[in-house]
């Protein structure tokens, strides 16, 4: 165990080298970079912006150059001397968004609560549905335009639909019939003899594809989505974090970007092979397994890889988490969606399983002539909900002396709204800033840690203003906003071979795949390379 010390240095370290200016890459604000190699044509990039210093994913907002001396995030925590007002900007307690004005129809009311969107629970003009939540899989899209019920010509991917209206489609919509005899016949891109999926062929025998990450990294505090609607990016956790950031970022690398964690990016209903243009897919989120048992070449292209059980659903074998997305001209958007995101076991840290509420989704799909090879500049940004942190133990060999001792060991929630004072720097103190539950935004009341002493809750504030006492206080159901946070991910493609272990949740949907399992039959088109 390093001692806290050691880490306090590497802290500050690393803190100073944040403040530092970034590489600047110049890349299109829709289009990506302009090097990537082997990928499909593209439009020529008209807009230049930093990579680590984009603005928000969502917004118009125009793309700002980056300066000699930028000034800090403008979420950065500040002595709050004004009077809250809805229409100044700033989100403040009671409010669920500010755009500056006090004019009802542009998303944000004249009172600063959100209007008409997918997820309010209220069926607006151009909404099939509206289930009061970011889901899939549950009667109504994420996105609020599909019922997902068989016979309304929407592919429901998420429901393990693989067609819907087509002639030869199976009255429940789950088959096609022909695929899956082991012979290849028009339209089909594969056909194993089977309708298993993650071997290599699909239910739909179009051939399955698979990217492995080779970087996750919480984004700087200057890159996110815009939650709050000023048209700037939100990203509370890192500001949160502060210079400690940095060394969070060491656990989270280091085993992605060495293969020893295995997060893998799924495509279901790909009806591009090469993603570019996508009017309806699905990207899952999962983790992997060794298919060659060899754990040195994860990071390599192509390499065979499983599909961890436990990440799929049991009843049809698909990922749990998922972004209903689409792609244009090879940059690929998903979401919102609210998704259970296994990050498995990063550095040592444990488990670090959570939901990211509203979650999104974010980048450039490279490919070959064949297939896709790559997924680049990408974003993943959404809300994590302040209950889920508070059932996280504040790490004290990460954030030194700011786990306290025995009984008094603080949650990573304390850490992030009470504080903690490390030598010359806090962690902390930040409020949440995403309103997930719409009654406007939550606040936590706590005392700040300092050596051995750590940050405790005293109170919570309900965004209805009912006030809620004691240190359990952020476990009540009504104490349910978050706080935005921002990760940079890419990846490269892998071979599929099978799932390894036991789906989850319901009956069995489908069956494992062995580590061979993806090897091309005499009638499947084969896995070819870029």
């Amino acid at each position: 165990m390093r001692s806290p010390l050691r880490l306090a240095s590497v802290v500050l370290a690393l803190g100073a080298a944040s403040a530092c200016g970034s590489t600047v890459v110049m890349v299109s604000a829709d289009a990506g970079p302009t090097t990537d190699t082997g990928a499909v044509d593209r439009p020529t990039p008209t807009v230049d912006v930093p990579l680590f210093d984009a603005g928000p994913l969502d917004t118009g907002g125009d793309a700002q150059a980056p300066e000699d001396n930028p000034p800090p995030p403008r979420d950065v925590p500040a002595v709050d001397t004004r009077v809250p007002r809805c229409g100044d900007s700033i989100l403040d307690p009671g409010e669920s968004c500010d755009d500056g004005n006090n004019r009802s129809g542009d998303g944000c009311s004249a009172t600063c609560r959100f209007e008409a969107r997918c997820g309010d629970g209220h069926v607006d003009p151009g909404e099939v549905c509206d289930d009061g939540n970011n889901r899939s899989g549950d009667g109504c899209r994420s996105d609020c335009l599909s019922n997902e019920t068989c016979g309304n010509h929407i592919v429901d991917a998420e429901v393990g639909e693989v067609c819907d209206g087509t002639p030869t489609c199976a009255p429940n919509c789950h088959s096609i019939v022909g695929c899956g005899n082991g012979h290849l016949e028009t339209g089909e891109q594969c056909d194993d003899g089977n309708a298993t999926r993650w071997d290599g062929c699909g239910p739909d025998c179009r051939l399955e594809q698979g990217l492995v990450l080779n970087q996750l990294s919480l984004a700087p505090a200057t890159m996110g989505c815009d939650f709050s609607g000023d048209g700037q990016p939100d990203n509370a956790f890192t500001s949160a974090l502060g210079p400690a950031y940095g060394v969070l970022n060491t656990f989270l690398t280091s085993g992605v970007s060495n293969g020893q964690v295995l997060l893998q990016l799924l495509f279901v209903n790909l009806t591009d092979p090469l993603g570019q243009n996508l009017s309806d897919t699905r990207v899952g989120w999962t983790l992997g397994g060794d298919g060659n048992a060899d754990t040195t070449d994860n990071g390599t292209p192509g390499n065979p890889q499983q599909v961890r059980g436990n990440t799929l659903n049991a009843m049809t074998m698909l990922p749990v988490a998922s972004f209903q997305s689409t792609a244009v001209m090879g940059m690929l958007n998903g979401g919102p969606e609210d998704v259970p995101l296994p990050l498995g076991n990063l550095g040592g840290l444990g488990a670090l399983d959570f939901t990211l509420h509203r979650a999104r989704i974010r980048g450039t799909v490279v490919a070959s002539p064949t297939r896709i090879t790559d997924f680049r500049s990408g974003v993943l940004c959404g809300a994590l909900p302040g209950h889920d942190l508070a059932n996280i133990q504040n790490p004290s060999g990460l954030i030194p002396g700011g786990g306290g001792r025995g009984g008094a060991m603080s949650s990573f929630l304390e850490l992030i709204v009470g504080g903690q004072r490390l030598f010359i720097f806090n962690v902390g103190p930040r409020q949440p800033d995403v309103d997930l539950d719409g009654d406007g935004l939550e606040r936590y009341e706590a005392t700040m840690g300092a050596g051995m002493t750590p940050p405790q809750i005293t109170a919570c504030i309900d965004g209805d203003g009912t006030r809620i006492e004691g240190r359990t206080c952020a476990l009540d159901p009504r104490m349910a906003d978050g706080f935005s946070a921002a990760f940079n991910v890419s990846g490269v493609w892998i071979t599929l071979r099978g799932v390894s272990g036991a789906a989850t949740g319901g009956s069995s949907g489908g069956s494992t795949g062995s580590a061979d399992a993806g090897a091309p039959t005499p009638t499947t088109a084969p896995d070819a390379g870029p």
